[in-house]
């Protein structure tokens, strides 16, 4: 297992929430909001954290916040803000709007690196999760050079590294939940009362 302090946590709280209509970090569920349940967290798993947002509002989590060093590129100019700050050589990558990731959902990640590749990311259901990976410090010269080229899709770009997928068995479903918009948010309130 991955001692923490060989990896370093780096949600991700940039995006626009625009199928949402609101900033996803802050919606609140079970009293605190979905960026202080993820922070807690990775926390459990990476000695170092890092938020990735130009919102000032997150510094009220303790928690160190940089703004994407290159503006307005999506997931992969957060992943490559992280990765230039970070410090690890193995960096975790969470979106904001995952909720209810578990501890053991990571640690099911974690047990899946190897020496073989630079990026390793989950999968539920035929669906790969970038979001939900963790990126050699390394990996930073493949988002460095896609940007570079304007390419700005991730999943191309995980083509292009070598990218190991960790695929996870049904019991990390609500896990991985990502809520995007008003109906998803109604949804899972409602499926946590009645759990």
């Amino acid at each position: 297992m991955l001692n923490p302090s060989n990896l370093t946590g780096i949600i991700l709280a940039g995006g626009k929430s625009t199928r949402m209509g609101k900033d996803k970090a802050f919606l609140i569920l079970e009293d605190k909001p979905f960026i202080s349940h993820i922070v807690e967290t990775v926390k459990q798993c990476a000695e170092n954290v890092l938020i990735i947002s130009n919102n000032q509002k997150l510094d009220s989590l303790g928690v160190t916040r940089h703004a994407d060093l290159i503006p307005n590129l999506g997931p992969i100019g957060g992943i490559y803000t992280g990765l230039t700050l970070s410090s690890a050589e193995f960096n975790l990558v969470v979106a904001c709007d995952t909720p209810f990731l578990s501890k053991e959902t990571i640690d099911v990640l974690i047990d899946g690196i190897d020496d073989g590749h630079d990026g390793f990311i989950v999968q539920y259901e035929d669906v790969p999760m970038p979001l939900i990976g963790i990126y050699r410090k390394s990996s930073i010269a493949c988002f460095k050079e896609a940007i570079d080229e304007g390419k700005l899709g991730l999943q191309k770009l995980l083509a292009t590294m070598q990218t190991k997928i960790i695929v996870l068995p049904k019991s990390h479903s609500k896990s991985v939940w990502n809520i995007n918009t008003l109906e998803d948010f109604k949804t899972i309130k409602k499926l946590k009362k009645e759990t």
